[in-house]
């Protein structure tokens, strides 16, 4: 197997280096936190995970992104045909029935999937020859969104089914909404968010109160969000050094490896480290759009601009849960909190943007 020196040297360093970094910081800080107690498996599985996206990631890299689409609706099918799988052999994490076990190894299909929305609803708006979408290709995309995430939503795992959203709406926008349809949508969007409110459960309602109130339950559902503020104040300007955070060390911080994997990094890296972190997220969502503007065709800026809105809609999500400022959704941050389906997925998106850009100037 050959590779065209042309894409080689159209291959952007500093994007991939970025990833790598976040992934290091992101190890470092699960080693910090998990050492010495009986998540320190956590730090293992990860650096595995690692050693695995990166062989998923050159081997998509290889692959003309072209060739993904022309098989996306096989690969789609095959993807829900797991999420129903996920239902009936799946075990259960936290009380979500969305895992399935390799023996040594178990993965969440839920995370995968999200990529394969991403390049299926790619290629349907890309087959659209105008400037507008009709009402009918509307829903049709939003079918095509639908469909995965209310099998992960029957699975219990609300958080990563809204993840789902932010493709479609970001999709759309690119591929053309008229402004009838977006006052529509967010008419119904209005209107949905009241039967939304009865149905979601008990714990899931009790974390949004305790955004908007947060003295309502400070040692219950307030708890997490209360102590990851203390966390991220107390690093101060340069942090208090690695392994030297109290609330990472001794526990008062509950997801401190996977959620709040941020808090504990800020903690003992300080505001300079946090902001250091974010400028390296901010920089690959700015390569993103770069790679999305000079794609070479519409679906390449279309698959570009998808991954764009999962990664940005992860990073918002999973900042604001940690500055207690939206609700505890089960959201991580992409490349630093651990867990080996959302490293995958990400690295898997990534290398579809890399492999857009890459060809942006190869016939």
């Amino acid at each position: 197997m050959r590779l065209d020196r042309r894409l080689l040297m159209n291959f952007d360093w500093l994007w991939f280096l970025s990833l790598l970094l976040l992934s290091a910081a992101g190890v470092a800080a699960i080693w910090s936190t998990t050492q010495g107690t009986n998540l320190s498996y956590f730090v293992g599985r990860q650096v595995i995970y690692l050693c695995i996206s990166l062989a998923v990631f050159l081997v998509l890299l290889y692959f003309d992104y072209r060739v993904y689409a022309d098989y996306i609706t096989v690969a789609y099918l095959v993807g829900l045909a797991i999420l129903g799988l996920v239902l009936v052999v799946g075990h259960t994490v936290h009380a979500n029935k969305s895992w399935l076990s390799l023996g040594f190894l178990s993965f969440q299909p839920s995370e995968l999937v999200k990529i394969l929305v991403i390049v299926a609803l790619a290629k349907f708006y890309a087959e659209v020859d105008r400037d507008y979408l009709e009402l009918r290709e509307l829903v049709t995309a939003g079918l095509i969104v639908l469909a995965p995430m209310l099998l992960v939503m029957f699975q219990g795992d609300l958080g990563t089914a809204i993840t789902f959203v932010p493709v479609y709406v970001g999709l759309s926008f690119l591929a053309g909404l008229k402004r009838k349809h977006v006052v529509v949508l967010l008419i119904a969007t209005a209107l949905v968010l009241p039967a939304g409110w009865m149905m979601l459960k008990g714990h899931q309602k009790g974390r949004i109160i305790a955004v908007l109130n947060p003295s309502s339950d400070p040692h219950g559902l307030g708890y997490q969000p209360q102590q990851s503020k203390i966390a991220i104040g107390s690093g101060g300007f340069l942090g208090k050094g690695w392994k030297q955070g109290t609330q990472g060390q001794l526990g008062f911080l509950p997801a401190r490896h996977t959620d709040f994997v941020f808090a504990v990094f800020s903690e003992e890296r300080g505001f300079l480290g946090s902001i250091g972190m974010l400028g390296l997220l901010l920089y690959v969502s700015i390569r993103l759009l770069r790679a999305a503007r000079e794609a070479k065709d519409k679906i390449g800026a279309l698959i570009i601009m998808g991954v764009f809105s999962l990664f940005l809609f992860h990073i918002l999500i999973n900042a604001g849960m940690v500055m207690g400022l939206v609700p505890i959704a089960g959201i991580p941050l992409p490349f630093v909190s651990a867990g080996g389906s959302s490293l995958l997925s990400f690295y898997a998106a990534m290398s579809l943007g890399l492999n857009v850009n890459m060809r942006r100037f190869v016939n």
